[in-house]
């Protein structure tokens, strides 16, 4: 099974907290402020009790308090963090908060050298239920192109779809960093909507949303593991030529992150 989940380090925004992420991140996770998760599928929530019990019993700052955010109604998010209450009620030794969200709520960051803020958006993904992606918007100083006077408007600068697809991004600008599930190759298009339980989005379809937003980076996730690195690697390269996607492209493959202009060329995966 997969294990998913992104770390961005200058807002202090953990996405998503599949198995394995407290002890990979080890003392990273006492930086972490914000956990936003985008669905209750076992990949994307299963570390997070053990990121909560590690934050509290290693040696490290607890004074800065953790605040999960999460869809509203999702029954097995709200099954987990019911458990998550009840084994740590009067053991906890930080603040730790959970706040629901529905599609386009805003969370104003305060802990951020800009004016920082986080806003929701729903993603395509299970049948009837409210999956959701989110974009980091840094306010920034720009020249209005209609008045020549400077003004402050918010850029995205991070985007994360957790899985499928149908990405509501906002209007303000080349996102700087997208990562955006890519589970099947186009081969297996017909897999990708099939599912009962859950949709996912192509390499191809990834690709073609970054082209058409104009990314400048874009990293692909959540990869089946039915593919090698190095059919990926072809697929993203013809893609990317195909549909003339100017930005970059890495690849997360299991416990790699892959990108070499070269290497997406001929779709050669590393040695």
């Amino acid at each position: 099974m997969y294990s998913q989940w992104f770390y961005h380090k200058p807002s202090r925004c953990l996405f998503d907290a599949g198995e394995g992420v407290a002890t990979t991140l080890r003392k990273k996770v006492f930086a972490i402020r914000h956990i936003f998760l985008s669905h209750g599928h076992e990949d994307h929530i299963a570390g997070i009790a053990n990121l909560v019990n590690v934050r509290n019993l290693a040696p490290g700052d607890r004074e800065k308090p953790l605040t999960i955010y999460f869809p509203r109604h999702d029954k097995w998010i709200n099954e987990l963090l019911s458990y998550i209450e009840k084994k740590q009620s009067g053991l906890l030794r930080y603040p730790l908060y959970a706040q629901p969200l529905d599609a386009n709520d805003e969370i104003v960051l305060t802990d951020t050298r800009r004016p920082t803020r986080v806003r929701a958006f729903p993603m395509k993904h299970i049948a009837a239920e409210l999956s959701l992606g989110f974009e980091i918007e840094e306010e920034r100083r720009v020249i209005d192109r209609f008045t020549g006077q400077p003004v402050c408007r918010y850029h995205p600068i991070f985007l994360y779809t957790g899985d499928g697809y149908g990405v509501q991004h906002s209007s303000f600008g080349r996102v700087d960093l997208a990562v955006h599930e890519a589970t099947f190759l186009r081969r297996d298009a017909a897999k990708a909507g099939a599912w009962e339980t859950a949709r996912h989005s192509t390499i191809d379809g990834a690709i073609g949303w970054a082209a058409r937003e104009d990314a400048k980076t874009l990293i692909l996730c959540h990869i089946s593991d039915r593919y090698t690195l190095n059919e990926v690697l072809s697929e993203a390269a013809v893609v990317k030529k195909e549909l003339d996607f100017r930005g970059e492209i890495y690849v997360a493959y299991r416990d790699q992150l892959v990108y070499t202009p070269d290497q997406l060329r001929s779709g050669l995966a590393p040695k």
